[in-house]
């Protein structure tokens, strides 16, 4: 439940900046120059009742600035103008959401509560910007920060970031993360030995020192199986007296 109250929110916060910075009209920058902390200033700012358009983005006493980008690029610009890359880029995030929402469903409350968050975020933000490239053919792109050089991104694009440095957190923190609890239902998915079971195979395979093509044949096969004894001479037709069993 708490993966997809995640995801709802985050999708609903990315259309709704989306909306409002493409229903303003705004193709220019919009810079806002006061504090985070002035209350009064931001309500002003998102009420549009102090923007003022400008032809650059300004560089003086500028926290934040919002910009309506049309981006049909992948990360970094890569791509751009390019429609097959556009295409491969929309296919590639479809089928990673649709991985993402599969092993969800089938892990279940096997996800710790870290790793909920990490996929809700991963979602929410993967189908923002996929309504994106399917409804208009480009992610529409708004916020630019003065404090750090960074490309323009919008609220889809922080919570994929966000879910990406959680990820690593959890990797290197965390016992059991996102990738632990897929991995095991993939083993299972494709009847797979348990990654418990792995472990203990590649324990004895060092201890051993078995390859992997070694361990696979069986016992029986790798020893040699002894002949059964042929007695010559006991049987009656063999006899040299020519006399045979009735």
């Amino acid at each position: 439940m708490l993966i997809f109250v995640i995801a709802a929110v985050v999708l609903a916060m990315d259309q709704i900046s989306k909306y409002w910075i493409v229903s303003s009209h705004v193709i220019g920058t919009l810079g806002y120059s006061g504090s985070l902390y002035d209350l009064s200033a931001l309500r002003s700012f998102l009420s549009q009742s102090t923007i003022a358009q400008q032809n650059a983005i300004p560089q003086d006493g500028t926290f934040i600035v919002l910009s309506f980008t049309p981006n049909d690029a992948a990360l970094w610009g890569l791509g751009s103008g390019n429609p097959w890359a556009s295409r491969l880029l929309l296919a590639l995030t479809a089928v990673f959401l649709f991985l993402l929402l599969f092993f969800t469903i089938r892990s279940g409350k096997k996800l710790p509560k870290l790793s909920r968050v990490i996929v809700g975020l991963l979602i929410g933000g993967s189908i923002g910007n996929l309504y994106d490239r399917i409804a208009f053919g480009y992610v529409r792109d708004m916020i630019c920060t003065r404090f750090i050089e960074f490309p323009i991104f919008n609220i889809a694009d922080s919570a994929i970031c966000v879910a990406i440095a959680l990820l690593v957190f959890e990797a290197f923190f965390k016992k059991i993360g996102v990738f632990e609890c897929f991995e095991d239902e993939y083993r299972e998915l494709f009847r797979l030995p348990t990654r418990e079971e792995a472990e203990k195979a590649a324990k004895e395979r060092k201890k051993n020192k078995l390859s992997r093509f070694e361990e696979l044949i069986p016992e029986d096969e790798t020893e040699e199986q002894p002949e059964e004894p042929h007695d010559e001479g006991n049987d009656p037709a063999d006899r040299g007296d020519g006399s045979a069993a009735d």
